[in-house]
C-alpha cells in the first residue's frame, strides 16, 4: 500500500517518505515535519486512529493535516478517525485522482493556514515576553 500510495502520487512531483509502523510515522514525521500524513488505520502494533492522536497531541506536527486510508467503510471507524484528529479520509481501493485531488486540496489548505499559525505563535510569544518584562504589582498600602 505505501508504494501505490508513492507511485499514484509520483506525477504531484511530491516528496513521499514511507513508514512501515505508527510509531515509525510518528518519528519521522517529528523528524521530517512533513506538509501531510496519509494515515493507513490498519498498521502493526499501534493503529492510525492512535497515531492520529499521538501527531494531534504533539506541538511540533499536531497541525499538520492527516489524510486517513481505510479499508472500512465502518461509520465507527472513520468517526473515530475523524475525532482523533484526522482531516479526510478515503477508502480502499484507492481511485489515484480522487486521492491526488483530497491531497491537493488539503496541501493548499496547509499552505494557507500556516501564516496564520505562525502569527498565533507570534503573538502568543509576545504576550509571555510582556507577561515576563511587566513588573510586579505593587503591595497594597491599605490594612
Amino acid at each position: 500500500m505505501r508504494d501505490f500510495l508513492k507511485n499514484s502520487l509520483a506525477p504531484e512531483s511530491l516528496v513521499v517518505h514511507t513508514a512501515a509502523t505508527g510509531e515509525d510515522g510518528i518519528k519521522a514525521a517529528l523528524a521530517l515535519k512533513p506538509d501531510l500524513v496519509l494515515l493507513d488505520l490498519l498498521m502493526p502494533s499501534m493503529d492510525g486512529v492512535a497515531v492520529c492522536r499521538a501527531i494531534r497531541k504533539n506541538e511540533q506536527i499536531g497541525h499538520m493535516p492527516i489524510l486517513v486510508v481505510t479499508g472500512s467503510l465502518s461509520r465507527e471507524q472513520i468517526e473515530d478517525s475523524m475525532t482523533a484528529g484526522a482531516d479526510d479520509f478515503i477508502s480502499k481501493p484507492i481511485d489515484t485522482q480522487d486521492l491526488r485531488i483530497r491531497v491537493r486540496a488539503l496541501l493548499k489548505w496547509k499552505h494557507l493556514t500556516d501564516p496564520v499559525e505562525r502569527l498565533q505563535r507570534y503573538v502568543e510569544t509576545i504576550r509571555e515576553l510582556s507577561d515576563e518584562s511587566s513588573p510586579p504589582p505593587a503591595p497594597s498600602s491599605e490594612p
